[in-house]
């Protein structure tokens, strides 16, 4: 009976790898919560052996005493029809094919390497954000799960 549950773990342990192993796909995500000024939220990054596929960013920010807060978000991937997605070099560009201000850019940009880095010092928050809230400049996804590194633009 032992070599049955033996057998069966076994087989188990296989079937679970193999199935991770063959969509080829890991997610980089980390969490982040900036008190001073009120905020938190958490990235998530699917890759498919090694290129970017899918992107998502949630921020929310405080409200008022006694009001709900605010939120940003971004969910995009290259399956979607809400952005245009190109390789720059060594970085994937992300581009919302439908910006607020058609003037401007509206674009991520995402490095991966040991760690992955989401630049979004070029993301438009109009359009994305709630009014009181803004995207942060730029977000970085340590090797292992933990905490994010954010930087915020000026207060």
């Amino acid at each position: 009976m032992k070599h049955l549950i033996y057998l069966a773990v076994l087989l188990v342990l296989t079937t679970s790898t193999w199935i991770a192993q063959a969509g080829g796909q890991e997610i980089r995500m980390c969490e982040f919560e900036v008190k001073a000024r009120c905020f938190s939220g958490e990235a998530r990054v699917t890759l498919a052996d090694g290129v970017v596929k899918r992107v998502e960013i949630d921020v929310d920010w405080c409200g008022l005493p006694g009001k709900l807060g605010y939120s940003c978000t971004i969910n995009s991937s290259r399956s979607d029809r809400d952005s245009i997605w190109s390789e720059d070099g060594d970085a994937t560009l992300i581009a919302n094919a439908s910006p607020f201000n058609p003037k401007r850019p509206d674009r991520v940009r995402v490095t991966v390497g040991r760690y992955v880095s989401l630049d979004l010092d070029e993301a438009q928050s109009l359009g994305r954000c709630g009014a009181g809230a803004e995207l942060p400049r730029a977000i970085v996804i340590p090797a292992q799960r933990g905490k994010c590194r954010v930087w915020l633009s000026e207060p």
